[in-house]
């Protein structure tokens, strides 16, 4: 029997199988009318299709589709009460899908008018090829010494004909300073830091730079060897930095455009409680609504800004009032000018934006009934979960272990299996992840710890695509590069770094998940009392067409 805890998610996916445009009840594909609003076969068979495994009715045939055409009723009658509570004229779910509304049809004129318009020619890209020394890598030595005077007087004896490995040996501060000084492995621009990449990548094979700062002392590097990958071998990775430099640049454009158009003004004053908001500091109301940020056509409130700022500040320094000043011009201001440049260009109205806008309204109403239905109603306490949690103590005694891998997630399925290529031939997966990675610029991910040099850690009970490719447990596969495997619609290419261990786990790691399973799940239960309720309520209003219903059901 089906769970009753996915009642919500069934009604959701209902939503989606209906059509936007209700053809007339005795359309003759018409399979139910509700509210003298029909559900036809086109309706049927799109949410049956869309309908996951666990969510589908256990019944067969006809049974099945009468299952799955009630979800379709019940989400009719789920909108038509939303609607009879006069849901949809809260000003909070408004807001809620004037906002995301928004931030759809500023994204659509984005890419209207500023990718859409990128040109990228061949010259472009041989002029990135030479002007950032693309595909240049060097194999260096090093010398490290404490002061600027010292790494004059390497370079002097260099010159003398000293042996550099020697003078490593002899001299050198670091920690390869055994090795002569040899990194043993090739490195390319974007392996270095700024001081050596214009430091080093401009000299010629037995050639020492100049003393470069860092800072543990002065460096000389010496390039024991250089190569360069060939134009033709990174056509495609440079084709994706000129189109991104591009679109950058496009974008800026495009933003002070319309800042110059819309005569945009900013309140400084209005500043300090845009960081009182941040702090957490509560707000008043009309402090809130204060315009932080005017120009023709729209304006962005205090309330606005704190709202837009709290996402991308989560975990980071609060700025002061030039630095948030600097991170609303940048982050908060672009979206709102081009959403409003958006409606005055009528892309809100637009057919397939309208039937979105559409979709995204009856999932806020099905949200907002849901809330207030069961708001209050459901009370779990630690007690509670701790019985399910001794109950089934053998599910909790052990959980996939920790996940230490070195990830480089690539844009496209060419470049990681070029990277592929690259690491079974021998370099180090390290390098190849600062070089070709995309995850440093990517939105964090919950449950899962990140470094530039490609290291991942993913927590025990967080789903990832590695986790299904690896496994809750695994000692085989360490140290095997593999890939690529589809992650967050890019491609990783991985290794594992440490054994996955199964992990014991206490109560207290896991109270709230339990919490919250059994709060689902009780939720779940009323919910469904709810729909029950609905059925009744409403079933003047709902006819089944039987003949319809029968025609679908043994239609080839």
């Amino acid at each position: 029997m089906r769970r009753r805890s996915v009642a919500v998610s069934v009604v959701m996916l209902a939503l989606l199988g209906c059509g936007t445009q209700d053809p007339a009840p005795d359309s003759v594909d018409a399979l139910a009318t509700v509210a003298g609003q029909a559900i036809t076969a086109e309706d049927l068979a799109r949410y049956e299709q869309a309908l996951p495994d666990h969510l589908r009715s256990e019944k067969e045939g006809a049974h099945a589709h009468r299952v799955h055409l009630q979800s379709l009723v019940d989400s009719r009658l789920i909108l038509l009460e939303a609607q009879q509570r006069g849901l949809d004229q809260l000003p909070s779910l408004q807001r809620a899908l004037s906002a995301l509304v928004n931030k759809r049809i500023a994204e659509e004129l984005q890419r209207e008018v500023v990718s859409a318009q990128i040109i990228v020619t061949e010259q472009d890209l041989l002029t990135a090829y030479d002007e950032h020394l693309l595909g240049w890598e060097i194999w260096p030595a090093h010398i490290l010494s404490a002061t600027e005077e010292d790494a004059r007087e390497i370079i002097r004896l260099v010159e003398e004909g000293a042996n550099f490995a020697e003078l490593a040996r002899e001299r050198s501060l670091a920690d390869d300073a055994d090795q002569g000084g040899d990194l043993r492995s090739f490195f390319g621009p974007g392996d270095a830091v700024t001081t050596l990449r214009e430091g080093v990548f401009l000299l010629e094979e037995g050639q020492v730079s100049e003393p470069i700062p860092t800072k543990d002392g002065f460096e000389v590097v010496m390039v024991l060897e250089k190569r360069r990958t060939s134009f033709g071998a990174l056509r495609a990775e440079i084709s994706q930095q000129v189109i991104r430099r591009k679109e950058v640049a496009r974008f800026h454009a495009v933003i002070d455009s319309l800042r110059q158009a819309r005569n945009v003004l900013v309140h400084g004053e209005r500043l300090r409680p845009v960081l009182e908001g941040l702090q957490g500091r509560e707000l008043s109301h009309a402090t809130a609504r204060g315009v932080l940020v005017e120009y023709e056509g729209g304006v962005i409130t205090v309330g606005d800004a704190v709202l837009g700022l709290r996402p991308l500040l989560k975990g980071g320094a609060l700025p002061d009032s030039t630095a948030l000043r600097r991170t609303i011009k940048l982050r908060i201001m672009p979206d709102s000018l081009l959403a409003v440049e958006a409606r005055d260009r009528g892309i809100h109205e637009r057919e397939h934006i309208v039937a979105w806008t559409e979709k995204e309204r009856q999932s806020l109403l099905v949200s907002q009934l849901y809330r207030d239905e069961l708001s209050g109603k459901v009370v779990v306490t630690d007690d509670e979960a701790r019985a399910v949690y001794d109950e089934n103590i053998e599910i909790y005694t052990s959980l996939p272990g920790v996940i230490h891998l070195t990830e480089v997630l690539c844009d496209t399925r060419a470049e990681a299996e070029q990277v592929l290529a690259q690491a079974q031939a021998g370099e180090r997966l390290e390098v190849l992840a600062s070089r070709h990675s995309v995850r440093p610029g990517m939105e964090p991910v919950g449950g899962h710890a990140f470094s530039d040099s490609g290291r991942v850690i993913i927590e025990s009970l967080f789903k990832s695509p590695y986790r299904t490719a690896l496994g809750e447990s695994n000692t085989t596969d360490v140290g095997v590069v593999q890939g690529p495997l589809d992650v967050q619609d890019r491609y990783g290419i991985f290794r594992l770094d440490q054994p996955i261990e199964l992990l014991p786990v206490e109560f207290r790691q896991v109270r709230k998940p339990i919490r919250a399973r059994i709060r689902k799940n009780r939720e779940g239960v009323l919910f469904d009392v709810f729909l029950d309720s609905l059925r009744g309520a409403y079933a003047d209003r709902v006819q089944i067409h039987e003949e319809g219903l029968s025609r679908y059901a043994t239609a080839p």
